[in-house]
């Protein structure tokens, strides 16, 4: 069985050992033969702020913009990316055609939101999950204990871009747990009671 996670969401189960990824939401931006790469779309960073990270960048910002930074994984922490929708799109842009939904890079698309512009939908993001070539498959399709075993659903705009501010990460976690859960025994059942 060939597992494709690009543009999806893996949801961390309950039990996950690894604290990195504990009540996480990941949003899949690539994945093939050479592995896989995904942001964290449900915690927030203290620090740094988005005010921080333009002065770090040298980016001029609009006093009025203020925005959540989110923690997008353990990989290039000190990387900012913007998950975003596409009717704003740069050269760089990773886009998953499915979702109209982008990922990018550039530090174009931060100097654009900061000015007050750039995507309807974002989420800035300090860092990212990585999978090596197979390892994804083999976490998913053969984990090493059930505590480990991701799960996984369609992308869900609602999910991951309408959360509002007051929004506790926990809960996005929650609700999408719950989702996948309800996916997968839906699934399991219609095998079980083909008509």
């Amino acid at each position: 069985m060939i597992i494709d996670a690009q543009g999806k969401l893996l949801i961390a189960p309950p039990g996950m050992p690894d604290p990195r990824f504990r009540k996480t939401v990941v949003y899949m931006w690539r994945h093939d033969v050479s592995g896989a790469a995904g942001v964290i779309i449900n915690k927030r960073c203290q620090q740094p702020t988005f005010k921080h990270v333009c002065h770090e960048g040298g980016i001029k910002k609009k006093a009025n913009v203020q925005l959540p930074v989110y923690w997008g994984g353990p990989v290039l922490s000190n990387v900012v990316g913007v998950l975003h929708s596409t009717e704003y799109r740069l050269a760089s842009t990773n886009v998953i055609s499915d979702n109209n939904i982008g990922f990018t890079l550039d530090s174009k698309i931060l100097e654009d939101i900061a000015q007050g512009g750039g995507p309807l939908n974002r989420i800035v993001t300090l860092g990212m999950a990585n999978w090596s070539a197979a390892q994804l498959e083999e976490e998913l399709e053969h984990p090493h204990s059930p505590a480990m075993s991701w799960l996984m659903m369609d992308y869900d705009e609602k999910m991951v871009f309408g959360q509002l501010e007051d929004t506790k990460p926990e809960h996005i976690w929650e609700e999408c747990l719950a989702k996948a859960v309800r996916n997968k025994t839906a699934e399991i059942t219609s095998k079980i009671f083909k008509n």
